[in-house]
């Protein structure tokens, strides 16, 4: 499922989505948690839906004329879902409530970056900010946030498949990216997208999905190799 661009902000992602005829879409993890209303064209009713951090890709069945909003929240930005109604609420505000209400932690955002970059781990990060790798996970954790090895993993990944564009050999591409060799980048996509590498370079679908904002390119930046 290719969501289409509408309006980037540093905190949200606003995009939209339409099925043509009923389908069954892959999402692949982001790092984002997304805020999503569903208008059914039957009925012309919105719903609104919160999705979770994905560990995996996952299945979504679309009937025809189903439109999608999302309101994606950067990675690192977080909203208080307990105070945030859901059910029946007014939708016609949802746009101007979620940027009142989503939280940035500045410094938290740098270090989700931080742990996206080739050569950068958990310890090292922990060195840096000069507390132990528990300390950080807790500083994580106190946000709602998963742990600080979640953001290195899928991060690398992320910005890892975006280099599959330049055409460059895999192998080049793994050990750029801070990988033990071209067959520890090929499990670690297997396990994110679901995909080989080779898979998603002849998959120009997913391809576009992983272009879309998030976790690595929230600024819509492409990773390219040095």
């Amino acid at each position: 499922m290719s969501a289409l661009t509408q309006a980037n902000s540093d905190r949200v992602h606003r995009w939209t989505y339409t099925a043509e005829a009923n389908e069954v879409s892959v999402v692949l993890p982001d790092g984002c948690v997304d805020l999503v209303v569903l208008s059914c064209g039957r009925t012309g009713r919105g719903v609104l839906h919160i999705t979770d951090w994905d560990l995996a890709p996952r299945l979504v069945r679309l009937d025809a004329g189903t439109s999608l909003t999302g309101y994606r929240l950067r990675p690192g930005t977080t909203l208080d879902f307990a105070e945030f109604e859901i059910a029946g609420r007014d939708l016609s505000t949802l746009e101007t409530e979620i940027e009142d209400r989503t939280r940035h932690d500045q410094e938290i955002s740098e270090m989700i970056d931080a742990l996206c970059l080739p050569g950068n781990s958990v310890h090292r990060l922990a060195r840096q900010q000069g507390v132990s790798e528990r300390t950080l996970q807790r500083r994580f954790s106190d946000l709602s946030l998963p742990t600080p090895a979640f953001w290195r993993q899928l991060g690398r990944a992320r910005r890892a498949v975006q280099a599959l564009q330049c055409r460059v050999p895999l192998a080049e591409i793994a050990v750029h990216f801070g990988y033990s060799d071209q067959a520890h980048m090929t499990r670690e996509f297997v396990r994110w997208f679901g995909r080989t590498p080779v898979q998603l370079r002849r998959n120009p679908a997913s391809m576009t999905d992983l272009a879309q904002p998030g976790l690595g390119n929230w600024s819509g930046e492409i990773a390219g190799l040095t």
